[in-house]
């Protein structure tokens, strides 16, 4: 019996390894303040920091969120509720997991952050559904709990959505993206909430508008001391109204560290402000960092959004005009629906028609045949498009296998696998249009990244599952 006590003390001690964390982790660790970091979605074939064994392996790869407070590092693998904590320093530790939650599929492109000691999650989404829940972590269940506000945007991480976090007054501000609740009504936006600024008083937990969002966005790059830093090379200060620029000699260190990125096999994977200093870490390359000071932003003198205020009276009509209009919407929007239903059946009897002779004694294997290089070029671009990403030149090349190859040959092989890939795809769905699409990148015009339409997915899924 005695024995057994002690193997049950025991048990918590063994079932833990103990690693070194990575170089970035170390020098948050070695903090003794907060620190907001900021996760981007990590890109196939990027390992996570933390391996977890009994989880999917789709899940592997949907990002980890982190976040330091006074209570220590916590990290959140996107797309589950669980929550790990670092014990150890920044020499030797391990993750364990804090949480008892079960349920997965809610929170991809979620973010995480702190206030205090507490940890919030707000947005996300799930399987056709794009949410706009704030979560608060409560470590006394070890589970999430949704808090009831006053109003819902949907809001996620894409290329163009920022946020803030005032510690301070415990707000959170963030743009509305343009997006509707329910995913599978895939030609319906709500217009409405694009670029607004929002903000979420995480003490009365209630949601209000401040107006309509007049700069240049750009990327969210990080968050600073005065506000946002974005990929157009400005700070966005939500807090008080204000936009700046950056002077030269941190536009060129900001620069040099995108090059240093975009010229390696690697990309930054996490940003986090520390030591009055904005770092770009990746888990398993290290880090770079950029010094930037007060006196290195220069005021626009321009606002950073225009505020909406309107009187009680104002109020009352604005929301009986926006009732009836809902009803009269909704009235034309049924017609208009039957209509559209009617004539999509009518043209695609007429299409079945014209076809027969044709296509149904088509051997149709013919529409389907890749080859393994092609399948797998396919599989990264949709896994991407999925995502909400765009994939880039050089994780192409690592699929075709031509990294050490001179840029022409690369080109060329690039141009003939998605040409020949194009022509399978676009007889497969039967259109005239090419499937994979390339838009050119952000900070380099020259060159391009690539990207499958939403109204393509149903049929690429269908074709790789065969």
């Amino acid at each position: 019996m005695k024995k057994l006590i002690i193997i049950v003390f025991l048990l918590p001690l063994i079932s833990f390894s103990k690693e070194k964390p990575p170089a970035f982790i170390a020098k948050i660790i070695a903090s003794k303040s907060p620190v907001l970091i900021y996760s981007f979605q990590s890109a196939l074939p990027t390992m996570p920091i933390l391996e977890i064994t009994d989880l999917q392996k789709a899940f592997q790869y949907t990002g980890q969120a982190l976040t330091k407070n006074s209570k220590g590092l916590f990290l959140n693998h996107l797309g589950t509720g669980r929550v790990y904590k670092w014990l150890g320093d920044s020499q030797e530790g391990y993750w364990q997991r804090t949480d008892s939650t079960f349920y997965t599929g809610y929170n991809f492109l979620s973010v995480l952050f702190s206030v205090d000691s507490s940890i919030y999650s707000f947005g996300g989404l799930g399987f056709w559904y794009q949410n706009g829940n704030l979560r608060k972590f409560n470590f006394e269940a070890k589970e999430w709990n949704a808090k009831l506000l006053n109003r819902s945007i949907p809001w996620f991480k894409t290329t163009d959505a920022f946020f803030y976090i005032d510690t301070l007054n415990k707000d959170l501000y963030f743009n509305g993206i343009g997006r509707y609740h329910d995913a599978s009504l895939k030609d319906y936006i709500d217009s409405s909430t694009l670029d607004k600024i929002y903000k979420i008083n995480l003490s009365n937990e209630t949601l209000s508008e401040l107006g309509k969002f007049i700069g240049e966005k750009g990327s969210f790059v990080v968050q600073t001391p005065w506000g946002i830093l974005t990929s157009k090379e400005k700070i966005i200060d939500l807090v008080n109204n204000q936009i700046y620029k950056l002077s030269d000699n941190v536009i060129n260190n900001l620069l040099r560290v995108v090059k240093n990125s975009t010229n390696k096999s690697f990309a930054w994977e996490y940003t986090f402000w520390m030591d009055s200093a904005v770092y770009f870490a990746n888990s398993k390359e290290g880090f770079d960092s950029i010094i930037i000071h007060k006196s290195d932003l220069i005021p626009m003198n321009q606002p950073a959004y225009s505020p909406e205020t309107l009187q009680p009276d104002e109020i009352n009509n604005k929301q009986k005009l926006f009732i009836w209009g809902s009803i009269i919407l909704l009235l034309i929007t049924t017609n208009l629906f039957a209509l559209k239903k009617y004539l999509n059946e009518k043209k695609r009897n007429k299409l079945i028609q014209s076809e027969s002779t044709s296509v149904l004694n088509y051997p149709t294997k013919k529409y389907i045949e890749i080859n393994e290089i092609e399948k797998g070029l396919l599989k990264l671009i949709f896994t991407d498009s999925i995502s909400n990403r765009l994939t880039s030149i050089s994780a192409i090349n690592n699929i075709l296998g031509c990294n050490n190859k001179s840029i022409e040959i690369q080109k060329r092989l690039r141009s003939d696998v998605i040409n020949s890939l194009n022509e399978k795809l676009s007889a497969f769905v039967r259109t005239e249009k090419v499937i994979i699409n390339r838009k050119r990148t952000e900070f380099d015009g020259r060159s391009f990244e690539y990207f499958i339409d939403p109204i393509h997915f149903e049929a690429i899924e269908s074709l790789l599952k065969d």
